[in-house]
């Protein structure tokens, strides 16, 4: 996925759960790091890149682990939601990247087996199409689909 489809799943997530505003911000730096960090780790060498590329840090375990340390450590409450907000913003990146045929490691520091669901190519029309979904969600202001909700809208089309 491309750090837009990223960045509008981890906002599209924050606004659906109603996150704080620090957690969302956070959410959406989150939603990019696992690129940012692998990238810092190449040097923007392109080579060295791809060839770790959705390796150990797109392993969801890394960050599930990191968000039970930021809810379980004895943090300041405006760390603990920065970091909270990091963690989910990057497990958002890890569950987008699962729907790419390349998937993400299942086990830390082993390239196979891969969780994925193989649905949509990085910059494809499928992925366009999860974007404008996300950004339509977005734009919504984050609605819930609850059951009032969906009764109003029939209502409305009734």
């Amino acid at each position: 996925m491309k750090w837009i489809t990223h960045q509008a799943g981890a906002l599209a997530a924050a606004l659906w759960f109603k996150a704080e505003p620090l957690v969302s911000a956070c959410m959406v730096l989150g939603a990019v790091l696992p690129d940012i960090i692998e990238q810092g780790i190449s040097r923007r060498n392109a080579r060295l890149f791809l060839a770790i590329h959705r390796g150990f840090f797109h392993w969801f375990g890394l960050y599930a682990a990191g968000l039970l340390a930021a809810i379980c450590l004895p943090l300041a409450s405006h760390e603990k939601m920065a970091a909270v907000g990091l963690m989910l913003g990057a497990l958002s990146h890890i569950a987008l990247d699962a729907l790419n045929p390349s998937g993400v490691p299942a086990l830390p520091l082993h390239d196979r087996p891969r969780l994925k669901l193989p649905l949509v190519s990085t910059g494809s029309l499928g992925e366009w199409g999860i974007l404008a979904g996300l950004l339509t969600l977005i734009a919504l202001g984050g609605y819930r689909l609850d059951a009032r909700w969906l009764k109003k809208l029939a209502h409305f089309f009734g």
